[in-house]
């Protein structure tokens, strides 16, 4: 029977519960729920002791909402992190497999009572549009059954179709509990040999991993990934021996196809991936080429301790912060220190020193330096390793050599078909080659390979935004968001979102929730003094700037101090500012994007002063100013500050050879089906250079409606100067401030 509804807040074990707040704390430690997650932990609450069912939780927690079961596993498992539980040993919440979830900590409240489910709030309130904005969502119904058209038509698998693996996390039965590395390492290792079999299809880790506590039974899971078989299995070490036990099943009547028992010495353990990934093929009657049997029998090395150093460095890699990453690296190059020869680790190092580009702020070039040899050695070693066809790949997209990315992962792909991990960059590569379409082809492949991984969302959301499909690319971050919640790429995406739409107090709510979960991010922090500028929040962006400064962050921050002391007018800081840039080894780009500020305040000797030799005639001019995709969006063109540098000397007709390049990039952009404001904008500067007033305020007006709330820039950009006495600029100036107050006056400043 459920306990009454109490008056106050609630225990449950040491953490006090504030359902009103949507808050638990223990001592100093306070973390906010999101509503949803509050309502189950209540419902939880509610019938302490007892098993409450998966149909309870979905009726009680997510009424009228069309949600799988998988949401409630999702959900229980973030509010397991928020709450410090250990699933082997559960001190709060325990997983009773099949049935549902049972609270297991003691429930107290000052008024003998316990609690009940807040009430959903009105739809109509100001809490329900702002307060669950960023709530857990769940993956939804249409998700799931929109992965199973893909793969089956129907839902169901065709009698016809590839056998379709979903390889579990193998479940860890050792004494003390202390070999969860070597289970994961085992778990991707017999996944990936099943990958290397071109008559198999099997589903990526990212999406398996999300099964590991066995709440649901085979078919659900099936169900849920499309797939045909569920292998899982489990390890227990005791001393210098191993025991693993697998079995394959058939998700579609639940029947045990094979079962075996591995009993090696640890020494041997690296060889029980490849008997396992042997068996099932067997088991399946799956028939194999020469080339195919050599594949599945190769072991990535010989040498058990790189093997052990490798797997670490992987499950270190996987947590992708700075630290984390920085263990990653250590573990990896131990393990080539062990094994030279050792192929997969230094992809694995690649990899890891890729990451610290995105995640640990290092720069594009010092990145380069250490992830362009270990591909060159991973690919000496082993020339058919996909993995070192993919790392390679993400150097040469951020190097925007895409054209070579994307052959890259064509040969990963050629080499692995089920590599899911390849087509989610490969779609990132066309991404930023401009060809949205391409990369939403490649990530429906993720889709069939790995469903429920986190990025693939997020990935979609930005493209689908690209081609101003903003409700699908909302349903697609929403889901990158529910999936993992405690990371900020779900958010961010969808803050990015919001700006494609003129949206900026939405633009940075998300943007702020997306660095609660990651502050180190800086490169969002940049675009949040970018939109708080935009909107006119100058003391906010003052703060945020002043946060990054204190955290020593360098990447974007110089010019972004510029676009701040230019937005906000302090003209004598920003010429300090810019006389003051040490551009002696910084490339043409950034010496002409630099030089774009000076010629904001009329000073064309400072700009010239900056630009050097920027545009000396050289055989890489076009190349060396090839307008970025990305920086498009947010109305920076380095080719046109060139063309706009030749115009102040006088040369119109240098001037029009960069304008023509910008020109045919804008064409090929619109071609491409790219909807931005910021394309428009830009080229409403060109053409108000070369003379068309009409064209330019066309274009301008065009950016408006689109979204562009930019004001402070468009005052005092120079490309715009022909512009400003004209009724219709002032008019479009008027409707963006406007736009702006409005947002000013609903928006709430985050803490």
């Amino acid at each position: 029977m459920s306990a009454p509804e109490p008056k106050g807040p609630f225990r449950i074990g040491d953490w006090r519960i504030d359902p009103a707040l949507d808050e638990i704390s223990r001592g100093d430690n306070r973390i906010k729920l999101e509503p949803r997650m509050m309502r189950l932990l209540c419902r939880l609450a509610q019938r302490p002791g007892e098993v409450v069912s998966l149909v309870d939780l979905l009726e009680q927690v997510w009424p009228g909402v069309v949600v799988s079961q998988s949401s409630v596993y999702q959900a229980i498992a973030h509010l397991r992190r928020d709450l410090g539980d250990v699933e082997d040993e559960p001190k709060y919440i325990a997983t009773v497999p099949r049935k549902g979830y049972r609270l297991v900590a003691a429930v107290t409240t000052d008024e003998a009572a316990a609690p009940v489910v807040p009430p959903v709030p009105d739809a109509g309130s100001r809490l329900r549009r702002r307060g669950t904005r960023f709530a857990v969502l769940g993956v939804t119904a249409l998700l799931l059954v929109s992965v199973a058209i893909i793969r089956y038509g129907d839902g169901s698998p065709d009698a016809n179709a590839l056998p379709t693996i979903a390889v579990l996390p193998f479940a860890d039965l050792s004494a003390d509990a202390s070999n969860e590395v070597f289970c994961a390492g085992l778990t991707d290792e017999v996944l990936n040999s099943l990958a290397r079999v071109p008559d198999l299809r099997v589903i990526g880790r990212i999406s398996t991993a999300r099964f590991g506590d066995r709440a649901m039974a085979s078919p659900e899971i099936g169900q849920v990934l499309g797939a045909s078989h569920v292998l899982e299995g489990s390890v227990r070490r005791n001393g210098n021996r191993v025991r693993v036990s697998a079995q394959l099943v058939s998700t579609k009547d639940g029947i045990e196809v094979w079962a075996n028992s591995f009993d090696r010495s640890a020494s041997d353990a690296i060889l029980i991936q490849t008997q396992i990934a042997r068996a099932v093929v067997d088991a399946l009657s799956v028939q194999l080429s020469p080339e195919a049997e050599g594949r599945l029998a190769k072991a990535p090395t010989a040498k058990v301790n790189a093997y052990d150093m490798y797997l670490l460095g992987r499950h270190q890699q996987l947590r992708r912060t700075p630290e984390a990453l920085d263990r990653a690296i250590s573990y990896h190059e131990a393990a080539i220190a062990a094994d030279p020869a050792f192929a997969l680790a230094y992809a694995g190092l690649a990899d890891a020193q890729m990451a610290r580009y995105y995640y640990a702020g290092q720069s594009l070039d010092d990145t380069a330096k250490r992830v362009q040899p270990l591909v060159d050695a991973a690919l000496r070693l082993d020339p058919e390793l996909a993995e070192a066809y993919a790392a390679w790949a993400v150097l040469l997209t951020e190097q925007w050599r895409t054209e070579e990315a994307i052959t890259a992962l064509k040969r990963a792909i050629a080499i692995n078909a089920n590599y899911g991990e390849a087509y989610l960059r490969l779609g990132a590569a066309y991404e930023y080659d401009g060809r949205p379409k391409e990369a939403l082809e490649a990530y429906d492949q993720v889709a069939v390979l790995d469903p429920l991984h986190t990025q693939l969302h997020v990935r979609r959301c930005l493209t689908l935004q690209n081609l101003g499909r903003y409700a699908d690319a909302e349903r697609a971050c929403e889901r990158g968001f529910e999936l993992q919640p405690d990371i900020p790429n779900g958010l961010w995406a969808r803050g990015l979102n919001a700006l494609a739409q003129g949206k900026l107090a939405q633009a940075i709510e998300h943007h702020e929730a997306a660095l609660a979960r990651a502050p180190g991010r800086g490169d969002i922090r940049v675009e949040l003094v970018m939109l708080y500028l935009d909107l006119g929040m100058e003391e906010q962006a003052t703060e945020q700037l002043a946060l990054l400064r204190s955290a020593g962050e360098e990447r974007g921050v110089t010019m972004a101090v510029a676009r701040y002391l230019l937005a906000t007018g302090d003209v004598t800081e920003l010429h300090r500012h810019l006389a003051g840039l040490d551009l002696d080894e910084a490339a043409p780009r950034e010496r002409v994007d630099a030089a774009y500020f000076a010629l904001a305040l009329d000073d064309v000797p400072l700009a010239t002063r900056i630009a050097g030799d920027a545009l000396e005639p050289r055989p890489s001019l076009s190349d060396d100013f090839r307008p970025g995709l990305y920086r498009t969006r947010w109305a920076v063109c380095e080719v046109c500050t060139a063309a706009l540098l030749e115009r102040s000397h006088d040369d119109a007709a240098s001037a029009r050879q960069f304008e023509s390049i910008a020109n045919a990039h804008f064409d090929d952009v619109e071609r491409n089906g790219h909807v931005w404001h910021g394309l428009h904008y830009l080229r409403a500067g060109v053409q108000a250079q070369s003379g068309d007033r009409a064209a330019a305020l066309a274009s301008l007006g065009r950016a408006v409606e689109l979204g562009w709330r930019r004001a402070w820039q468009m005052r005092v950009d120079p490309a715009l100067k022909p512009l400003r006495e004209e009724s219709k600029f002032k008019e479009l100036l008027a409707t963006i401030d406007a736009a702006n107050e409005i947002s000013r006056a609903e928006f709430k400043v985050p803490g």
